[in-house]
């Protein structure tokens, strides 16, 4: 019997040719009532998809933006099924994927072939582990596999050509193509070639290449229109509500989506 083609899968083929927003949230932050609220304001905005972070203490690949969002959800009690019950609910109206981007540390908390299955039956579509290396934890990665969600990893410039194919291998959904090193948000790192990076992973993987890290703004997304299948916007996301999380969050990010979803049409 054919494998069943995933949500994510299924998204990208759709809109072939074009370059896609996929905008991230941290479930909890300000509420998780609002996260609901934003996702859905997302959702009817065009996003590609959606991604959600889970809040954690020590979110090492994150920027002060997300940080802080994070810093505030875990105060607020936030948990990784809490996160889950948001996809649940939001599936009770819209069929946009969502991907889960966690670390390590709380899909062990809650127990790994739990969370694979929680994850799934909650209707997640993917899952990026940030801090496990694809050659590491291979139950981690049976788990996942087992319970029909996509696998997302991430790579960086500093990627050796070594590691690369081992992790073109393992990724699933899509392949996430960090913009420059550092952490998420405004701050330096170094891009290098990022032009040469995307178009050596054309010719190792057939998945679709999203672009994120240190995309802004409708310029930034611009510039890589045409050239990525998508492109991750977080910080922005996160600044936007942060000017004032109990309100006008809403409108705030709903501006912002439709602006970069124009910037790429």
């Amino acid at each position: 019997m054919p494998e069943a083609t995933s949500r994510i899968a299924s998204a990208f083929a759709r809109a072939r040719g074009t370059t896609g927003l996929i905008p991230y949230l941290t479930a909890g932050y300000p509420s998780l009532a609002t996260t609901l609220a934003l996702m859905e304001r997302l959702a009817d905005s065009g996003a590609r998809a959606i991604e959600i972070g889970i809040p954690f203490s020590d979110p090492i690949a994150d920027g002060p933006e997300i940080q802080r969002a994070s810093e505030w959800a875990v105060r607020s009690g936030v948990s990784g099924l809490d996160a889950l019950e948001l996809v649940r609910a939001f599936r009770l109206r819209h069929d946009t994927p969502v991907v889960i981007m966690t670390y390590a540390n709380p899909v062990l908390r809650v127990g790994v072939g739990a969370f694979a299955a929680a994850a799934a039956a909650a209707g997640v579509d993917g899952v990026l582990i940030s801090d496990l290396p694809h050659d590491e934890s291979p139950e981690v990665w049976r788990a996942m596999d087992g319970a029909g969600l996509d696998t997302i990893l991430l790579v960086a410039p500093t990627t050796s050509a070594e590691r690369l194919p081992g992790i073109l291998r393992r990724c699933r959904g899509f392949v996430y193509c960090l913009a420059r090193t550092g952490v998420t948000g405004r701050s330096g790192g170094d891009a290098g070639d990022l032009t040469g990076r995307l178009a050596g992973l054309r010719v190792a993987t057939a998945l679709p290449i999203v672009v994120g890290f240190g995309i802004a703004g409708a310029a930034d997304a611009r510039a890589l229109k045409g050239v990525a299948d998508a492109v991750v916007v977080g910080a922005a996301f996160m600044r936007a509500i942060a000017e004032d999380p109990e309100h006008g969050a809403l409108e705030r990010v709903d501006t912002l989506a439709r602006t970069l979803v124009g910037a790429l049409a």
